[in-house]
C-alpha cells in the first residue's frame, strides 16, 4: 500500500516552516507519522497541493502535511477499513476529552454522531466516549484501489475526499483532574487532563504544538509499554503494592549515557540518550530528548524538551514545550512553546493567565479564541527575550527577535559619592537620592 502526504503550503507562524516539522516527543510530528506508516508497510509519498494526484490503482491513504495520527489511531482506523471496503472513508473519533484538547483554532469538523453504523459511537465505548453526542472528523483518508475520485490536484483531492463517509475508531481514554487557580469562575477550577494513545489532531498553529505535546506523555507511554513487555512487567513490579505514587517513582525510562544525579527527583519521565539531570533537580511526568541538561535544583513538570535543550538552574517550567537547542532560562514560565535555539532572560515575563474570559490568539489574520484561561506564549527560532520584559498571553515572537527593556529603566552609572544609608533610586540612568525626587513631586503638585 501507498501513503500519499499533501503538502498544503500552510507555514506556521512564527516558525515559518511545514506544521509537520516541528517538536513532537523526542523528535518530529513528520518522523513520528512516517515511522507509522512505515511499521504497517506503507510507501510515502510527499506531493505539493498543486501537483498532479496519484492513480487510483492501489489502495491508498492520504493525509494532509498538517495531520497528526498517533500509531494506536492510524492503526486502529486501518483495521477497520483496509478490507473489503469499495468507497473512501475519513478517520474520526468521539468527541472527548482528549480529542478536545486540540480542537480549538483548528480546522477539523465537528458534527453529530450518527444513529448506527461506522460513523456513529462505537460499540462497547467505555468512559467519556460512552457519554459522546459529536465526533471529530480529521484529514486523513482511507481509499481502496480504483475508488479515487477524480481530481484536478492534490489540493482539489483533499477537498473531495473531506465529503467521504466517517470511520469513528474506538479509543479508551481516562482522565486525571488538575486543580487550577482561580480565576473568578469557582465553577471552572479542576481541569481533567485527557490520557490515551488514539490521538489525531490537525497542527495549524503554535498552540497546537504545545498542546499536542501535553498529549505525547500518554501515548509515548502507551507505545512503551506494548513495544517493551518486559519494561513494563519490570515497572509493575516495582509499583506492587499498587499506589499513584510507587507507580510515578518506578516508572522511569532511561536511554544509554542517562546521568541523574544522587539527590535528583526523577518520576513518570522519558530520559532519553544523554540526559543529565543535576544536583536537587526535579523532574516530572515529562518527556526529554537525547542530550537535554537539567541543572541544578531546576523543576521540569509535564514538559517535553527537544534535543540538547538546557534548563538552567532554579528554573521553573511546567507545561511547556522548549525545541532543539533551546535555552530554558527563566524563574518561572508555564503553559509556553520555545523555539529552536531560543531562550529567555531569568527575569522576563510571559505571562501566562487572564482572568476574565479566553484568551485570544491571532490566526490566518483574525483573532481566534483558544478556549482557555491558561496560556504563555511561543517564542520563535532563535528570538531572544530580554530582562523586565512582559508579554501578554497567546502572543508569539518572530523568529530571530531580540527583545529588551526599555533604556530608561537601566542604570548605567553609578556615583562613586554614594552616601551611606541614604536610600538612593533610578533617575535618567543614574542614581539619585529619593527625597529629591519627592520634592520635586511636591512642588509640582
Amino acid at each position: 500500500m501507498r501513503a500519499i502526504i499533501v503538502e498544503t503550503g500552510r507555514l506556521l507562524s512564527p516558525f515559518m516552516e511545514a506544521p509537520d516539522r516541528v517538536q513532537y516527543a523526542e523528535s518530529t510530528m513528520r518522523a513520528v507519522v512516517e515511522r507509522a506508516l512505515t511499521r504497517r508497510g506503507f510507501s510515502i509519498a510527499r506531493l505539493a497541493h498543486d501537483a498532479p494526484p496519484p492513480d487510483g490503482n492501489e489502495p491508498t491513504l492520504v493525509l494532509a502535511d498538517h495531520t497528526f495520527v498517533s500509531e494506536k489511531a492510524l492503526g486502529d482506523f486501518l483495521e477497520q477499513v483496509a478490507f473489503g471496503r469499495t468507497k473512501p472513508a475519513r478517520l474520526a473519533l468521539c468527541r472527548t476529552p482528549s480529542s478536545d484538547y486540540t480542537r480549538p483554532v483548528s480546522s477539523v469538523v465537528v458534527e453529530p454522531l450518527d444513529k448506527a453504523g461506522e460513523g456513529a459511537r462505537p460499540v462497547g465505548a467505555k468512559g467519556p466516549e460512552a457519554e459522546a453526542t459529536e465526533r471529530i472528523a480529521y484529514d486523513c483518508f482511507f481509499v481502496p484501489a480504483g475508488a479515487l475520485p477524480s481530481s484536478s490536484s492534490c489540493g482539489a483531492l483533499l477537498d473531495v475526499l473531506r465529503a467521504s463517509p466517517r470511520v469513528v475508531v474506538k479509543k479508551r481514554e481516562i482522565g486525571i483532574p488538575v486543580r487550577l487557580p482561580l480565576l473568578g469562575d469557582k465553577e471552572k477550577t479542576t481541569m481533567i487532563f485527557p490520557v490515551t494513545s488514539t490521538v489525531c489532531a490537525h497542527v495549524e498553529h503554535w498552540v497546537h504544538v504545545l498542546w499536542l505535546n501535553h498529549l505525547a506523555f500518554g501515548i509515548r507511554w502507551n507505545e512503551i509499554a506494548r513495544e517493551q513487555k518486559l519494561f513494563a512487567f519490570l515497572t509493575a513490579l516495582k509499583a506492587f503494592p499498587f499506589t499513584r505514587e510507587r507507580a510515578l517513582r518506578a516508572a522511569v525510562w532511561k536511554g544509554k549515557g542517562v546521568v541523574v544525579h544522587k539527590t535528583a527527583y526523577v518520576e513518570g519521565s522519558i530520559l532519553s540518550d544523554g540526559v543529565v539531570v543535576g544536583p536537587r533537580a526535579t523532574v516530572r511526568n515529562s518527556i526529554l530528548a537525547p542530550g537535554v541538561v537539567v541543572g541544578d535544583h531546576a523543576s521540569v513538570l509535564a514538559c517535553t524538551l527537544g534535543a540538547r535543550a538546557q534548563v538552567t538552574p532554579k528554573t521553573f517550567c511546567v507545561w511547556s514545550t522548549a525545541m532543539e537547542d533551546a535555552v530554558v532560562n527563566n524563574m518561572k514560565m508555564q503553559m509556553s512553546l520555545v523555539g529552536r535555539a531560543a531562550s529567555s532572560s531569568l527575569w522576563c515575563g510571559l505571562i501566562d493567565a487572564k482572568f476574565q474570559g479566553a484568551i485570544e490568539v491571532l490566526h490566518d489574520g483574525k483573532l481566534r479564541s483558544t478556549e482557555r484561561s491558561f496560556l504563555g506564549s511561543c517564542l520563535g527560532h532563535g528570538s531572544y527575550v530580554g530582562a523586565k520584559v512582559l508579554i501578554h498571553p497567546g502572543r508569539e515572537v518572530p523568529n530571530g527577535a531580540m527583545i529588551a527593556m526599555r533604556h530608561d529603566e537601566l542604570i548605567r552609572e553609578i556615583p562613586k559619592d554614594l552616601v551611606p544609608g541614604v536610600p538612593m533610586v533610578r533617575h535618567e540612568g543614574t542614581l539619585v537620592p529619593l527625597t529629591s525626587l519627592t520634592s520635586r513631586s511636591k512642588a509640582v503638585a
